[in-house]
């Protein structure tokens, strides 16, 4: 990682006199030209990685080519990219005025004049509007990326570099937690996301507090998904209500409800406010003269390191999969798909049954389970109460939602329930703070036993052969399933992928890093590494063996636990959407291969696992929020658009799609002909 032992170095034709700051991505310095004393001076970002393959130097360049198209008076310009020892590095124009971050500061509990307001927000929407109509996303819009030139003028910096070089990082990784759209929180990025990122600073700039306050990156994703903020006008009085209108739409929790594109947001805004915009000014070209200001550096925190296991079979894709066969699917075409059903009226297949709240402010329901007639959910809170009726695991009445029991854990409950052999298994926890397993009686709620863990608990646990497998970020922890007691635990430097995936006796660890440990299941110690297999998104296990479902860049690939040999090879999208469900020897894969305007496109292939052989594919208009459901014969997932999707298994074909509630809908549970989904409150359904 670079650091300020480059002050002094000369990169390309430019002397590094000064770092003006550092991030999570790089650093930024002040640089002269090493001959040409009159030249301006610049600044220079080298970032935080190296390159060490020419597809990654290619990448690099390519990316470098798509900044230098995005040419505007509002748009930081480029002046050239290269490499330092591997280490790529960007060369722009520097911005002496600061950020508007700093004005932000030096204002303290002041407002900017609106005049001043809305010419700001002009200028940012023109730079924006113009990378939009490239097709270039920003994806970190902040007032630290918003930079002002010698005269004044707002400039965008730092259109998302470092994202297509940094292939460890995930998506969802891009942004700054209170300036990021709710479906950024989990890799959706679009133009709508820099839209909202857009309203973010409208509405700190026209009331002078931020949209969200957090204290970690979680709870802020939980505010921008879930809660709805204060009024513009409670915050400032002089905000009309045609103006208030047009901020909160753009900061809509559904991207669908937010303006076509950020030139009609501007435009909205601008004759909300009846101010007129203020004339462009052309500039004469002068000197940089005055002393460097720290302008516009990434402050979200750095991914995991290296892991330094041992590592074993290297997997050479690219040269196999042109041999691997591709038979035709069974393709359903966009355009037979009928339209969503609104709502759960006359026209829909579902008839609403129930519907809860969790009965307290700022605490919703989490994914259930349901078995034998009992709902099991756990709540979790986005405030920082501590107190255990903020976060519970219930037992519902499937036919009425009544209440049956109520155990109140230490921390919040995330994902859903097992339930074994009447007993309720889930984990809990809170970042920055620890975790919790818990087994529970299923009928009255009474403990069996609890144990405590040092990183926080999220995801469900995985209960295989009398053992409890539960994760954190970084580890995984056996625990015996009738008494709690540890059996083994394993920690990693790589954060992990995915949730353990336990078949024939063996652990199966994915990393994000494109790592696969296997450990053996009675005691934890290592069996074999895979290195390079990109993300693993299930084992398996076969009439010939063990066999891991992976995914790298656009191939499901299916490959032998033994001997590290390719089984076979499916080309689908560019970004897995949802995970991977299994039943009965076919994986149901959700795929999109990007975001157009403020569709995913998702795709939702089924594939038999033995033969490799694309069964069908559905498509869907959002990307799938959760790993798919099988019941009765019928798929069920949810989407980010607040749809749930029920799809025949047999030829992909689809049954309905309806809306569900106002928020973020959950994986669902099936039983009984009933259909239970959260989405911050608990509803049940009955299917026609």
């Amino acid at each position: 990682m670079v650091s300020d032992k480059l002050i002094g170095r000369q990169l390309g034709s430019y002397r590094l006199v000064q770092m003006l700051g550092h991030g999570a991505f790089g650093s930024v310095y002040l640089g002269r030209h090493f001959l040409l004393e009159h030249k301006p001076p610049v600044a220079i970002k080298v970032l935080n990685t190296t390159l060490n393959t020419q597809e990654e130097v290619d990448r690099f360049f390519q990316e470098a080519v798509l900044l230098d198209e995005l040419a505007h008076p509002n748009i930081l310009p480029i002046i050239d990219a290269n490499l330092y020892e591997e280490c790529p590095f960007f060369v722009t124009e520097y911005a002496p005025g600061g950020s508007l971050r700093d004005v932000l500061d030096q204002l303290g509990d002041a407002l900017m004049p609106l005049e001043d307001v809305i010419h700001l927000l002009n200028q940012i929407g023109s730079g924006l509007q113009h990378a939009h109509d490239l097709d270039i996303v920003h994806r970190d819009l902040k007032p630290a990326n918003i930079l002002f030139n010698t005269h004044g003028d707002a400039m965008l910096a730092d259109f998302g570099i470092a994202l297509q070089i940094q292939k460890t990082r995930r998506v969802d990784e891009i942004g700054t937690p209170p300036y990021m759209a709710p479906e950024q929180f989990k890799g959706q990025v679009s133009k709508k996301s820099d839209q909202y990122a857009l309203g973010c600073v409208t509405y700190e700039l026209c009331t002078g507090q931020p949209l969200f306050i957090a204290e970690d990156p979680y709870t802020m994703g939980y505010k921008h998904i879930y809660e709805q903020p204060i009024d513009p006008s409670e915050l400032n009085p002089d905000i009309n209500p045609a103006m208030e209108e047009v901020i909160l739409k753009a900061l809509s929790k559904n991207r669908d409800d937010r303006y076509a594109t950020v030139a009609d947001f501007i435009q909205a805004l601008r004759d909300a406010a009846g101010i007129a915009v203020k004339p462009a000014i052309e500039h004469v070209a002068e000197p940089h003269t005055q002393a460097p200001k720290q302008s516009a550096i990434d402050t979200y925190p750095m991914g995991s390191s290296v892991d330094p296991h041992n590592v074993v079979p290297h997997v050479k894709r690219a040269s196999r999969f042109s041999d691997v066969h591709k038979p035709q699917p069974n393709i359903t075409p966009a355009s037979s798909l009928p339209r969503p059903l609104e709502g759960t009226g006359a026209n829909s297949p579902l008839i609403s049954v129930w519907s809860i709240a969790a009965g307290i402010d700022h605490t919703y329901y989490s994914e259930p389970t349901a078995l034998k007639g009992i709902v099991y959910a756990g709540t979790y809170t986005t405030t920082d109460k501590s107190a255990g009726e903020y976060h519970q695991m219930r037992a519902l009445d499937a036919s009425t939602g009544k209440l049956i029991w109520a155990f109140n854990a230490d921390y919040n409950i995330y994902d859903a329930p097992v339930v074994v052999d009447n007993v309720v298994y889930f984990s809990s926890g809170d970042i920055n703070k620890h975790g919790k397993v818990y087994a529970l009686d299923a009928a009255t709620g009474q403990m069996y036993w609890s144990f405590s863990t040092e990183e926080y608990l999220k995801a469900m646990p995985t209960l295989v052969d009398g053992v409890v497998y539960v994760h954190s970020q970084h580890g995984t922890i056996a625990l015996n399933a009738a008494t709690g007691q540890k059996l083994w635990g394993v920690s990693l430097k790589a954060a992990l992928s995915n949730r353990p995936m336990i078949t024939n006796g063996v652990v199966y660890l994915g990393t994000e890093l494109g790592n696969c440990y296997a450990l053996d299941a009675g005691n934890g110690k290592k069996l074999v590494t895979f290195t390079d297999v990109g993300e693993v998104q299930a084992a398996v296990t076969t009439l010939d063996g063990v066999i891991c479902i992976c995914f790298y860049d656009g191939e499901l690939y299916a490959l032998d636990m033994t001997t590290g040999d390719l089984r076979w090879s499916i080309q689908i999208d560019k970004h897995v959407s949802g995970g991977v469900g299994i039943c009965n020897g076919i994986a149901y894969v959700g795929s999109h291969g990007g975001f157009v305007g403020d569709s995913a496109h998702t795709k939702l292939s089924a594939i038999d696992i033995v033969a490799g052989r694309l069964l069908w594919v559905a498509h869907i208009r959002h990307e799938i929020e959760s790993t798919p459901v099988v019941a009765d014969g019928v798929l069920y997932v949810s989407t980010f658009g607040r749809e749930l999707y029920a799809i025949d298994i047999q030829q992909g074909k689809l049954l309905f799609a309806t809306s569900v509630g106002k928020g973020r809908i959950n994986r669902p549970s099936v039983e009984n002909n009933m259909i239970f989904v959260s989405t911050g409150e608990m509803h049940a359904f009955y299917l026609r």
